[in-house]
């Protein structure tokens, strides 16, 4: 009898240990390596990092990362940076590579004080067909023009076409990207657009990468990405990803 009480005792000192480095674990907090960055030039910048409301200052150099401390239920960073526009980011969508992009003041300035014009007709981007079947969602944005791409999950080589779109032949689209740093491409491939048999449509104004694909980074309001149509184009897009997270990724569309 002693023996199987001393058993008893055991076993549940044992559970009760479990259970506490259980605890321990799920409440341990955890160190993160962040770096800010210019968003204009790519280029880190020296800089302060906080978490939710908290005044404790994480610092950054050009140098070195931030090392930021991180606990259960914590849910923002903050970044700033002297002569930057401040920013708030999810934890949970930080970019794998934990860069923090910031705007410049001077072009934040710009844009407050100078009038933006569209570069061409909005060109609505309505009634595309997703593939496969709920790899993305695609909503509608502030305007017509405009579609919110979001994911659940890393897809591999998905995306959405885009039919009737005919009044673009022998005419130049123009495609703006933002958010993109919320958002993870692989290999920085962000999307390539196809037509008529997975025919790539190659823009004037930037280089491709890897097997035809737009390197992800945000485009300049009404500086976006151009690509002449050719006269036989049949009036169907193909946008595609090959392997992604998608967070908030607006892509804007005009033509001229």
């Amino acid at each position: 009898m002693k023996h199987s009480h001393a058993v008893i005792i055991a076993a549940i000192i044992g559970a009760v240990g479990a259970i506490v480095a259980a605890l321990i674990i799920a409440n341990r907090a955890q160190e993160i390596k962040i770096d800010i960055i210019d968003m204009e030039t790519r280029e880190k910048i020296l800089g302060r990092v906080f978490v939710d409301t908290s005044d404790i200052e994480f610092h950054n150099t050009a140098d070195s990362p931030a090392t930021v401390t991180l606990r259960r239920g914590d849910r923002f960073i903050r970044a700033e940076s002297p002569g930057y526009e401040p920013t708030i980011i999810p934890i949970a969508n930080l970019a794998s590579d934990r860069n923090i992009a910031l705007r410049p003041l001077a072009v934040v300035a710009t844009l407050l004080s100078d009038p933006v014009l569209p570069p061409g007709e909005p060109l609505s981007l309505a009634g595309l067909s997703i593939w496969p079947a709920n790899a993305i969602t695609a909503t509608r944005g502030s305007q017509s023009n405009e579609r919110i791409i979001n994911t659940t999950r890393t897809i591999i080589d998905a995306g959405f076409v885009i039919d009737n779109l005919s009044i673009l032949r022998g005419r130049t689209l123009i495609l703006e990207f933002s958010n993109t740093d919320v958002s993870t491409f692989a290999d920085d491939r962000m999307v390539k657009l196809e037509y008529s048999d997975n025919h790539i449509v190659e823009p004037d104004n930037i280089s491709l990468i890897f097997n035809g694909f737009i390197p992800a980074h945000d485009t300049s309001s009404g500086g976006g990405i151009e690509f002449n149509i050719p006269e036989n184009f049949a009036g169907r897009l193909n946008f595609v990803f090959y392997q992604a997270t998608l967070r908030d990724l607006s892509i804007i569309a005009w033509y001229r």
